[in-house]
């Protein structure tokens, strides 16, 4: 009900907005934890022109929001409220039409664009073998068809080879039994994200060299703290890597080395998430 609701406020919001915005806590915070003042705290937001946030829109409602890198054709992260785990059938791959400069103000296919799509993003064509495209905001954490749908945009997503997919679905992606165990009806905010490689595939997208993840939400057992956990998961081609569990804090320090920046926060400075 939570997301639901949040759904139809972002969505009324959002009419006659785009996608591509200039923050996301002006444009669509209610994917993001609030801190003790009730202002969103968003991931740290890597500076420079190739890196874009879009707060994704389907079918005229915010569903999540993206940081892109237009450079690398992959997102730095994804962020979103986790609801339940539900998988259901596969569904199309969709594009962002404003990163190529075109006039769509939401997601859509290749086909319905208005124009050529791929110099600042991934489109299907550059996905071969033995590469298959790995979501970052998982399919499986949604409530309805189209929030599932709305994760199907290729801006959501980042080369894997499907023995890495695996591994990263069975031990990252069913994080929501921990969330379940520790949050409850307590919204769980997510962050899923990955670090740029050394290898490309098709038209210059990067294959990730890790995938990374971490929850936060209030206690279960104590609605005056914080708990979380951050998951991170090494790309090695075979499957054959296995996921770390380390606190957020410790997964901020190796995030800040991965991305080459001084620090890097997933979720601020929150007590109990930092």
């Amino acid at each position: 009900m939570k997301l639901i609701g949040l759904m139809v406020l972002l969505g009324l919001l959002s009419l006659g907005e785009g996608e591509v915005v200039t923050t996301f806590a002006a444009s669509c915070p209610g994917f993001f934890i609030e801190d003790q003042n009730a202002q969103p705290v968003t991931p740290t937001v890597l500076s420079g022109p190739r890196y874009t946030h879009i707060c994704q829109r389907y079918k005229n409602s915010y569903r999540f929001a993206t940081l892109y890198d237009s450079q690398n054709k992959i997102p730095v992260y994804s962020a979103y409220q986790h609801t339940k785990y539900q998988p259901n059938k596969r569904r199309s791959w969709m594009v962002e039409p404003q990163l190529d400069g075109l006039t769509g103000s939401e997601m859509t296919t290749e086909g319905s664009a208005g124009g050529p799509v791929g110099g600042n993003q991934a489109v299907n064509s550059d996905y071969t073998a033995p590469y298959q495209r790995g979501h970052l905001y998982p399919r499986c954490h949604t409530c309805t068809p189209d929030q599932e749908q709305s994760t199907f945009t290729l801006t959501n997503a980042a080369p894997q080879t499907s023995q890495d997919n695996i591994q990263w679905y069975n031990q990252v992606e069913k994080l929501e039994q921990a969330v379940t165990a520790g949050c409850n009806q307590n919204t769980a905010y997510i962050v899923t994200g990955v670090t740029p490689g050394v290898v490309q595939v098709g038209k210059g997208v990067n294959v990730p060299s890790h995938y990374w993840s971490a929850y936060c939400c209030k206690d279960i057992n104590n609605q005056n703290k914080f708990i979380s956990q951050g998951y991170m998961l090494q790309m090695v081609g075979n499957g054959g890597a296995v996921a770390n569990q380390p606190t957020v804090s410790a997964l901020n320090t190796d995030l800040a080395q991965k991305y080459g920046v001084p620090t890097f926060r997933v979720f601020g400075t929150i007590v109990g998430c930092s």
